[in-house]
């Protein structure tokens, strides 16, 4: 069975007649011609009327559901996802510098000198180089063969094209990145992850995690519900405040802490933006914070309490306490 095309005013009055109150049909309008119906229903859907014992929603809504409680929710959406994406784009370059930084120590040229590579780039029992590292070493070459950055036309007319690894990290994408680091020597992987204060395994687990959270924000994917992998804590999160963050393990929450928790260690900023954002969450009693995997005391945790990271980020900071972040 095929969908059948709707126009604007068919879509209005298909939500009118599941029950959403529409306050003003211009601002319908323009949402549906800028957002789409489709896009609008994935911040729709948790209004819907829910059924206990089928356990499945209905296209029903719940009843005093206005439209503007979903575009609140779906501007909501967009600005976490900007933000996270502002975010994650500062800890990609204090990635690449640390990476580079600590892999030039071990030799110049480390990336291209695969016997040098930790196990999972080179096996040195059967003395070849592994697939991870034949994927990622052609994927690298595309790179370069692609770039029209001036830094790399300069290092193929100066030294044919041959970027030592402090260079090389800036045309790598976070994936290859990520697998770049996990082919490092070991002991170069326990020097960046001691940087961090984490452990090389929870790395290479949070280098995952972010590269999926990345990739939700820069596709414009709904974010504040949307289910993520279970994130690899660091040693001391009891002390952080952030064992056991919430019963909703596998929502947002737990993947933004671990941006937070990055923004601090690297010092990358005050840590102030997804505070700000989550304070502004338009809650409604059928849509709670709780649907972003947020625990009711989020505010009173070290990294998320936005009078804690301005009395560490700015000592200037007015003694009366007043924040405009949260």
């Amino acid at each position: 069975m095929e969908k059948p095309f709707r126009t604007i005013d068919e879509q209005i009055d298909i939500l009118r007649s599941r029950g959403i109150v529409i306050d003003d049909i211009e601002t319908a309008r323009k949402a549906l011609e800028t957002i789409s119906y489709y896009r609008l229903s994935g911040y729709s859907y948790p209004f819907r009327q829910y059924d206990k014992e089928s356990r499945t929603r209905s296209d029903q809504f719940s009843p005093n559901t206005h439209l503007e409680q979903i575009l609140a929710l779906y501007r909501f959406d967009e600005r976490l996802r900007t933000t996270t994406f502002q975010e994650l784009s500062r800890i990609e370059v204090g990635l690449r510098a640390l990476i580079g930084y600590t892999l030039g120590t071990e030799h110049p040229y480390l990336h291209l000198a695969s016997l040098r590579l930790g196990p999972s780039g080179f096996n040195k029992e059967n003395n070849h180089e592994t697939d991870e590292y034949r994927r990622w070493i052609s994927s690298y070459n595309r790179n370069l063969r692609r770039s029209q950055e001036d830094f790399i036309q300069h290092y193929k007319s100066e030294y044919s094209g041959k970027l030592p690894i402090w260079v090389a990290v800036h045309i790598l994408e976070w994936g290859q990145l990520a697998m770049l680091f996990k082919m490092a020597p070991i002991h170069c992987q326990d020097s960046i992850a001691s940087s961090l204060q984490l452990s090389r395994p929870q790395v290479n687990s949070w280098l995952e995690n972010l590269r999926i959270l990345r990739n939700i924000c820069a596709h414009q994917g709904r974010l504040f519900n949307r289910t993520l992998r279970q994130v690899k804590l660091p040693q001391d999160a009891e002390r952080l405040g952030i064992k056991n963050l919430s019963p909703m393990r596998n929502k947002c929450f737990d993947q933004l802490t671990l941006v937070q928790y990055l923004t601090r260690t690297m010092g990358l900023g005050d840590g102030t933006a997804l505070p700000s954002v989550l304070a502004a969450f338009p809650a409604t009693d059928v849509v709670p914070l709780r649907a972003t995997g947020t625990p009711d005391n989020w505010q009173s945790l070290p990294l998320w309490a936005c009078d804690t990271l301005r009395r560490i980020d700015a000592p200037d900071t007015p003694s009366d306490g007043q924040l405009t972040c949260c």
